[in-house]
């Protein structure tokens, strides 16, 4: 028979948090027994203790020196005041200072110390097979020039005692458990309510739609404040990220159906020309409409990648210098038998002073489209300048070419995806589009100017001179 694993189950939140009051009570109450152990053995103590303290200061009150030696006169309330012990037996002896004993049981056990006169002395011993406790107090009895001292030892079995300790621990036990389990009982009350907007929370997540990103809409504590703006957050990224993909697939939908339509309708032409200039003339234009399906194709996955890249934050520390010189290497390989010349301008840079903080795939995809962008508008002896210079609070990057440029009050517009400047033209209105997106994403100024030579400039302003 095939056993499936068993799922250990989860301990609630709620549980944890009683779980932790309920060992801290039972530490309180630990230590509440011992301090409440101590407190009723004292006070038993003290209570018995002034019964026999009573009890000898009466008996020495009737104790006389006469010339036949010392006389006791034990009256009755002094063993009443021992006897108000009803459970216990008492015991006791008088005695004088050299040992002899003037009245009661001589085989009392006497005690380790000297007595004073005045400090009453109690102990604890065993008689008659039973625990006693004992109190001994001498007085000093003069009568002319005699003087004699009288000893008294009086004690009980420790019955009652213990059991006042043992009532005084029981009924204070009693109170401090009661207290406990109110404690924890209003305690459970303000976990739920502590725990009432996590509740809400949990309920509202679960009743939402798939394509529901309303952001949580309630005032949590402020223990958990920063949870609720922490799922706003992601659910905010996850709205981000959702639009984005439609973004993209309704781009994509659109675009590559217009192209693909295009280009049919070419080749349809192409095959109903009858004669060979005219087909090859459309074959032509269908071989452009292709290049331009697939730069188009090829832009559309790399503005996807750079928004991609600026949702998911993956951001480093680089060198903005090497970044553009292995950028502007691979594109002079590809131009090599053109005529277009390129440059690589480096203005009061020292040090780490080119060093700032971003994702270098999304920059160095950027930095493509500009060059790209460069070669593709520019006349065949182009010349293309890429700068990088300092600024006040950063570094910039600049490039710069000797195309037509791009009119003033069309620098917003050509930012904006799929608008192209230029009429017939096989490019997809896209490259200004990916580096504005990579510009925000890092928290660059982008901007567009006329170059020196009447052409382009764009220059990109980094201010945050790399992560902490």
């Amino acid at each position: 028979m095939l056993m499936m694993p068993r799922t250990k189950r989860r301990q609630s939140m709620r549980q944890r948090l009683l779980l932790g009051m309920l060992a801290g009570f039972i530490a309180i109450l630990s230590i509440i027994s011992i301090g409440l152990w101590r407190y009723a053995d004292d006070a038993a103590n003290q209570s018995y203790d002034r019964l026999l303290s009573g009890a000898a200061l009466v008996i020495l009150e009737h104790t006389f020196l006469t010339t036949q030696g010392i006389s006791v006169d034990i009256p009755y309330s002094a063993m009443e005041t021992v006897g108000l012990a009803r459970d216990d037996r008492v015991f006791y002896r008088i005695y004088s200072q050299n040992g002899t004993t003037i009245t009661g049981d001589s085989q009392l056990p006497l005690p380790d110390v000297i007595v004073n006169d005045k400090i009453p002395y109690y102990f604890d011993a065993w008689y008659s097979l039973e625990r006693a406790h004992f109190i001994v107090q001498s007085r000093l009895l003069t009568e002319g020039s005699h003087s004699d001292t009288v000893i008294v030892q009086i004690g009980h079995t420790r019955r009652a005692r213990n059991s006042l300790r043992t009532d005084l621990i029981i009924n204070g036990f009693s109170i401090a458990l009661i207290v406990t389990l109110v404690g924890l009982f209003f305690i459970w009350i303000g976990i739920n309510r502590a725990l009432h907007p996590l509740i809400a929370i949990e309920e509202d997540l679960r009743q939402r739609e798939v394509t529901d990103f309303k952001l949580l809409q309630v005032k949590p504590p402020r223990e958990i404040a920063s949870l609720i703006s922490s799922i706003n957050a992601y659910i905010q990224r996850l709205k981000n990220s959702l639009e984005h993909s439609q973004d993209f697939i309704a781009d994509v939908t659109h675009q590559t159906r217009t192209s693909l339509g295009t280009l049919q309708g070419q080749l349809g032409l192409a095959t109903q020309e009858t004669s060979l200039e005219a087909m090859r003339e459309r074959l032509q234009r269908a071989d452009c409409q292709v290049q331009r399906t697939i730069r188009l194709n090829n832009q559309l996955l790399s503005h996807a990648m750079v928004i991609h890249r600026a949702d998911k934050q993956e951001t480093s520390n680089f060198s903005l210098v090497d970044l553009a010189r292995s950028t502007l290497e691979q594109i002079v390989r590809d131009q090599i038998h053109s005529h277009i010349e390129f440059a690589f301008i480096l203005d009061d840079l020292a040090g780490e002073s080119d060093i700032i903080g971003g994702d270098p795939i999304s920059l160095r995809e950027a930095l493509r489209n500009l060059l790209d962008n460069a070669v593709r508008h520019g006349p065949p002896a182009n010349k293309i300048d890429v700068r990088i210079c300092k600024h006040q609070s950063g570094v910039s990057l600049i490039v710069d070419d000797e195309g037509p440029g791009i009119a003033k009050d069309k620098h917003k517009k050509v930012l904006e995806r799929f608008y192209s400047d230029t009429l017939g033209d096989t490019g997809s209105g896209l490259g200004l589009a990916i580096v504005n997106a990579v510009a925000l994403s890092h928290k660059a100024t982008l901007s567009l100017q006329n170059s020196p030579s009447g052409g382009l400039r764009v220059r990109l302003d980094f201010t945050n001179g790399g992560l902490e």
